[in-house]
């Protein structure tokens, strides 16, 4: 509910304090979790939580995106960076967190190392991060009230271009479907083939590293296909599909994890890719809230998912979440791949795979 509205905030009272609220609620919501003793505290404690995610989404990434170009960088080099790190966060938490639980009771060792992490980015981020101000300074209830309806139409509105911005929307919500019915569902179909027990953390674990290696792959090819993004989004998306549909006709587990492991390997490439677009079409005066869109419409593909694989699993094989996921995402990759092809052979004027970041536009 606060995804994209707190992406205007970003956009409105700056990047950095919407991070820094982010990481306060985190503090909050970890600190009530590690006292929570009964399911109202504990409720409050998740909600806080959702509050605190709402505010990261988009706000570190439009403000260090905005800063790029001041350092040099490209949008390709920070989209990358960005898939980069977390990926490598993703890993170590991972591997530490069974360790963590073993510290204290109910988890005490793994809440209080988030507590610990998040007050830390608080300080980093209050003393080390800086920000130019906004432009627009609202004043008084009623004209922040205003001027906040105003950026959120604005925003919203958007979503109404066609070309690539219409074709980044409609493949970030399929791949928050497919995603969820992988990350669902893997476990499940390794455990049939009865892995040892420390397979499953080595899967994760390798996961996360060819998200790394696709996401440094993806900029190498973004920076030397760049007039043609969109065609190399709609290859990796279609990739990562046929892998999909592959995942449904493994039945052993050397070959899953392999199939699994590849689809990853695109799936990182393919979110550098949608993210550089994504950046590059973006007004920065609306880049936050732009960015938690695309973050809202990979959760709605997600919250689908899990109603599509209740009743999946509930009629049949579970494993056949993955057909619907697969055909999905091929299909969604053709429509928008015979439209490239009508519009080019129609004559007409190329749709723009990569616009500037610093080129001023209206909405």
């Amino acid at each position: 509910l606060a995804e994209f509205p707190s992406g205007v905030f970003a956009d409105l009272y700056g990047r950095k304090t919407s991070f820094l609220l982010s990481t306060a609620l985190s503090v909050i919501s970890y600190s009530m979790l590690i006292l929570s003793q009964s399911i109202g505290l504990l409720c409050a404690a998740i909600v806080i939580n959702g509050l605190s995610r709402a505010f990261s989404s988009g706000s570190l990434d439009a403000l260090v995106v905005d800063q790029a170009p001041e350092y040099g960088k490209t949008v390709q080099w920070v989209t990358s960076r960005f898939a980069i790190i977390e990926s490598a966060g993703l890993a170590i938490g991972a591997l530490l967190g069974g360790l963590l639980a073993g510290i204290g009771t109910r988890y005490h060792g793994n809440l209080g190392v988030n507590a610990s992490i998040y007050a830390c980015l608080f300080f980093l981020t209050l003393f080390y991060v800086k920000e130019s101000p906004r432009a627009q300074k609202p004043a008084g209830f009623t004209a922040d009230l205003r001027l906040f309806k105003t950026q959120t139409k604005n925003s919203l509105a958007f979503l109404r271009q066609k070309g690539v911005v219409r074709a980044l929307f409609v493949l970030t919500l399929v791949t928050g479907f497919s995603l969820s019915t992988v990350e669902t569902y893997w476990q499940p179909a390794l455990f049939t083939m009865q892995p040892a027990y420390w397979a499953y953390g080595a899967v994760n674990f390798g996961g996360f590293a060819v998200v790394m290696l696709g996401s440094w792959a993806a900029e190498k090819l973004y920076s030397r296909f760049s007039h043609h993004g969109l065609s190399l989004l709609l290859g990796l998306k279609a990739i990562f599909g046929a892998c999909l549909l592959l995942l449904l006709f493994q039945y052993k587990q050397f070959s899953f994890i392999a199939v699994y492991l590849v689809a990853y390997l695109f799936l990182g490439g393919s979110s550098v890719t949608e993210s550089t677009l994504l950046n590059h079409a973006a007004p920065s005066s609306h880049r936050a809230g732009i960015l938690s869109l695309a973050s809202l419409m990979l959760q709605i593909g997600g919250l689908i998912a899990a109603l599509c694989g209740y009743f999946i699993s509930t009629y049949s094989r579970f494993q056949n979440i993955w057909l619907l996921s697969g055909i999905l995402m091929l299909i969604s990759v053709l429509v928008f791949a015979v439209i490239q092809l009508f519009r080019a052979r129609q004559g007409a004027s190329p749709v723009s795979e990569e616009v500037s970041a610093d080129e001023p536009r209206s909405i």
